[in-house]
């Protein structure tokens, strides 16, 4: 664990530090950071992309 780990921000689906992470909202609104290996499944699940 290194020094700046603090300020990564994780995926919401895999919950893994990785980036490039893409917005999408859910049904109720609410931003959700997903990484790219995980944004096929956020658009089956009908997340938004902003």
């Amino acid at each position: 664990m290194g020094i700046f780990d603090v300020f990564t921000t994780k995926c919401g689906i895999c919950k893994r530090k990785i980036k490039p992470l893409r917005a999408y909202t859910n049904d109720q609104g609410k931003v959700m950071k997903v990484c790219l290996p995980c944004s096929e499944y956020a658009e089956r699940r009908a997340y938004r992309l902003l």
